[in-house]
């Protein structure tokens, strides 16, 4: 009796379990998809699949992760300050030491204004949302960090946008694909109201990951080929005597890369900006070749991008890309669930056949000691 009691209690687990295991159908590979958009006083926040955004109003700052994996680390991209200097040695990169003004980009010297978040769907882009922010920034020099040496130096502008499905971006070095769902476009626009006579702009980004993701792989021809240099968050490359910045070799793609990577190289995000600006100089257009270099810091990576300028106003606009690297994780548990769907009926059998069992030997045995109880009081009343 006890044995067909417990066989009908799996059976029953079994078809319960069957009811809500997930079939297979055409439905499994269209997986409907929803981009989930809000604002507040202090951030924008995205929910894309498995990605997870955070765009802050204080200042042009991504914070980003895994939306489903429990033990995803958070990633982070700021553009800090932007730098105008002249280049002294000729090497077409930036030199903290070269550096004339600077242009803050915290809220504490500007005020940024974020437009409202346009949400829709189109059917080269499916669901996508794009939003921007932009301010009226000074220049500072180093005698002053309060007082503006170039008051109104420039409009910027910094433009966000992330679709369900696979867009091209295009660049002045050619088109890059951007993949949907899990890579968010960053377009940076910059329109000089005050010249400064300075040769060059270099624009600042500082990059950090979480957890244990805390080396950097530098990919300076794109994404798609070998990494160049690889380095650790954990040191202060400014201590060391063979000197910063590292230089990063132009390329022919139409992006360079850093990949966030743990110490035993799983990638899990990366960032891409462009090899080429564009810019406006006198009413015509042009294209520069983008000299990037970077260096550890003991937190993170302080990447600079440099754009050549000419005396007077001008206009130029770069893009870069932020996403994450699916493979690095352990993805949805969802997934897991589907693909392992008869594991987890066997498991539920097992563990409801135990269960049964268990409870019978339980009440068997408080039976049995219950006749024996009986036993010894019938004893003493003769």
């Amino acid at each position: 009796m006890f044995f067909r009691r417990a066989l009908s209690l799996a059976c029953l687990t079994s078809a319960i379990l069957a009811c809500f295991a997930p079939s297979a159908s055409c439905d499994d590979a269209q997986e409907e998809y929803t981009l989930f958009v809000s604002a507040d006083d202090t951030k924008v926040s995205l929910i894309s699949g498995n990605l997870s955004i955070a765009v802050t109003r204080a200042w042009p700052r991504v914070v980003f992760w895994h939306t489903m994996d429990p033990f995803s680390p958070t990633f982070d991209i700021g553009f800090s300050r932007v730098y105008l200097f002249n280049d002294t040695d000729g090497d077409g990169r930036f030199s903290p030491a070269e550096t004339t003004y600077t242009v803050y980009l915290d809220s504490g010297r500007v005020v940024w204004n974020l437009s409202s978040v346009q949400s829709d769907f189109s059917p080269a882009m499916g669901e996508f949302a794009m939003f921007h922010m932009s301010t009226r920034a000074d220049a500072f020099n180093a005698s002053s960090e309060s007082i503006p040496a170039v008051g109104s130096w420039a409009d910027i502008r910094f433009s966000f946008c992330i679709s369900e499905k696979d867009t091209l971006l295009e660049t002045p070095a050619g088109a890059y694909s951007v993949c949907g769902k899990t890579e968010l476009s960053i377009s940076m626009t910059v329109e000089v109201l005050n010249g400064t006579g300075c040769d060059a702009v270099a624009v600042e980004r500082f990059l950090q990951g979480g957890g244990t993701t805390s080396m950097f792989l530098v990919l300076e021809d794109g994404p798609d080929e070998g990494v160049s240099a690889t380095l650790s968050s954990r040191v202060d490359e400014t201590l060391s005597e063979d000197g910063i910045p590292r230089p990063l070799n132009a390329t022919d793609s139409p992006v360079q890369c850093v990949d966030f990577s743990k110490e035993d190289g799983t990638v899990q995000a990366f960032f891409n900006w462009g090899s080429r600006a564009s810019s406006v100089v006198d009413g015509g257009s042009n294209v520069t070749q983008v000299n990037s270099s970077c260096y550890t810091n003991g937190a993170g990576l302080m990447l600079h991008s440099v754009v050549d300028m000419v005396n007077g106003s001008a206009e130029f606009s770069h893009v870069s890309v932020l996403g994450l690297m699916e493979s690095g994780f352990v993805g949805r548990m969802v997934d897991w669930v589907k693909e392992h769907t008869s594991v987890f009926v066997v498991l539920a059998v097992l563990v409801g056949t135990v269960s049964v069992v268990s409870l019978h030997l339980v009440l068997r045995r408080r039976r049995s000691c219950g006749k024996d109880t009986d036993a010894v009081h019938d004893d003493k009343d003769r």
